[in-house]
């Protein structure tokens, strides 16, 4: 399952309607809050996770997640390129840190690389 976090709905459904093409499974939420409230489904997931959110923001939501020994691959996808995210991303062992818009073809082949190597 590939669950995408993002507050931007129609980011969300173009990674819906790339993921379902593709022949992927995929779950959307529009905050890092609505998505831990389903975290205890999580099992050899992938993360597609925007870096800046109201609330929870994404490098809070790595944290949170490093804090509770939950370690999934992560793509951030961020249309802000920021040392700080890049630094976060860093340190909570994201598998990627793409920027927006992203190259479909290269991000399916990453998740299908990162699923073949789980």
């Amino acid at each position: 399952m590939i669950y995408i976090i993002d507050d931007d709905k129609y980011v969300r459904r173009g990674f819906e309607i790339l993921f379902k093409s593709a022949g992927l499974t995929c779950s959307s939420f529009a905050s890092a809050e609505e998505f831990l409230k389903i975290m205890h489904t999580l099992d050899n997931d992938i993360i597609i996770l925007d870096m800046h959110m109201p609330g929870m923001n994404g490098c809070e939501l790595l944290e949170y997640l490093s804090a509770r020994k939950i370690f999934l691959p992560v793509i951030i996808i961020t249309a802000y390129d920021e040392l700080v995210s890049r630094e976060c991303a860093k340190k909570y062992g994201a598998l990627a840190y793409l920027r927006k818009p992203v190259d479909s073809e290269a991000l399916i082949d990453l998740i299908n690389y990162s699923v073949n190597k789980v």
